[in-house]
């Protein structure tokens, strides 16, 4: 079983006497990428696009940063710095200069084959309908089925896209024959019959507690758990499965 680091680490930092709370967003960036974050926090913040990261780190990490960098008291050093006096705005250019930066220390190259990636992921769009009744090992293949479908229409209509190939790899050693939550078939029928990748990757990981990992032209799919539903949660008294956390900075 994984441990929790997050909490720790947050209490730890709420203590910070605040002159030594950085004054500055790059400051506070250097902190985090410093202290805070293991390298495997960073991979995973340059392994995936500005969006997802964003919307990942908000909560809890992000309510950790507020609070450990003074934020809601008297940093007004920071919120200055950020040019936003509100302290959630203020955390979300932290968290935004956080994901520049690291872009800005990984080989060049990469970072094209990422950007490259992440504009595939965006231009191809999934149909969750009936997702819900799969197993993992199902909803893998389901969803490999209809990105090479596809891609291979983007091709064939002489789509200029940069990556012809993208491929999802399990990791994680989770039980592929346990069930999946896709709550958005339920909840937001409508939708649920056109996403974008990147954001059904983002909502099923969520559920499943699943994280991505771009490794071009591979996407890594880590597992958390071996087995999030031994049963079908369709068939639970919670629609499709009670939403769950995921993955965030710290949790093993």
């Amino acid at each position: 079983m994984k441990t929790i680091r997050f909490v720790a680490v947050v209490i730890a930092f709420c203590a910070v006497a605040t002159a030594d709370k950085p004054k500055t967003v790059e400051e506070a960036v250097q902190v985090l990428k410093a202290k805070w974050l293991k390298p495997a926090d960073l991979d995973w913040i340059l392994r995936n696009p500005e969006e997802l990261v964003l919307g990942t780190l908000y909560r809890p990490f992000g309510a950790g940063v507020r609070n450990g960098f003074g934020l809601w008291g008297d940093n007004q050093a920071l919120r200055d710095s950020c040019g936003e006096n509100n302290p959630e705005g203020c955390s979300q250019v932290i968290l935004k200069r956080l994901w520049e930066s690291v872009r800005g220390d990984a080989d060049p190259s990469l970072v094209r084959q990422l950007d490259c990636q992440f504009q595939v992921t965006h231009s191809i769009h999934i149909d969750e309908t009936k997702l819900y009744k799969l197993t993992t090992g199902e909803l893998v293949k389901a969803l490999q089925s209809q990105i090479n479908d596809q891609l291979s229409k983007l091709v064939k209509a002489g789509s200029t896209l940069c990556q012809t190939s993208l491929i999802l790899d399990v990791a994680g050693d989770p039980d592929v024959h346990c069930f999946v939550s896709a709550p958005r078939d339920k909840r937001l029928p409508d939708r649920a019959k056109d996403i974008t990748l990147d954001d059904a990757l983002g909502g099923l990981g969520s559920s499943n507690l699943f994280r991505t990992v771009h490794q071009p032209p591979k996407i890594a799919l880590e597992f958390m758990r071996k087995c999030q539903f031994p049963t079908p949660p369709y068939l639970s008294g919670t629609p499709n499965g009670a939403p769950n956390q995921g993955w965030r900075p710290g949790v093993r």
